[in-house]
Order: C-alpha cells, then structure tokens, then sequence
C-alpha cells in the first residue's frame, strides 16, 4: 500500500470513531463510557476477523510443526549464522 493510502484509511477511522463517540455524547451518554464502549467494540470486532480469516486458512502451527517434523531435513527451513558469514 501506498504511505498516502494509510494515512488516508487511518484518518477515515479516526474520523469515524470520534463521529461515533461525539454522536454518543450528544445523546447523554458519558465522554468516557462512550470512549470506553466504542473501543472495545472496535477491539472486539478486529479480533474476530482475525479469527475468522484464520480459520478459513486452517492455520494450525501445531499441525504444521507436526507435518513438517515428519519430513525430511531437506524441506525444513535452515538458519543461517549470520556471525560466521564473511564480507
């Protein structure tokens, strides 16, 4: 992504949040009651698409260890020592 689009997409939710938290007070709900709901909805929403976008990968680290302990050293990742490395 291009640096002017996170600006922009960083700014569209800060203007979204705070119309939210405004349009809260504006109906008699407490400043911080307001901050405090419309974060942790915010909070809780991010949390369950990652969720969901890890479940639609079938991303297990425990059966992807398994399956590659299962193979043989050629097909496992291998550390390169960084110190012994001449220049």
């Amino acid at each position: 992504m291009n640096a002017y689009q996170v600006v922009g997409i960083i700014t569209v939710c800060m203007v979204l949040f705070s119309g939210v938290v405004t349009f809260l007070t504006a109906q008699g709900v407490h400043v911080l009651l307001a901050l405090l709901g419309v974060y942790l909805i915010a909070v809780w929403s991010m949390l369950s698409m990652q969720r969901k976008a890890r479940a639609s990968f079938n991303v297990n680290t425990d059966d992807q260890r398994r399956y590659l302990d299962s193979h043989n050293r050629q097909y496992r990742a291998r550390v390169i020592d960084f110190s012994s490395a001449k220049r």
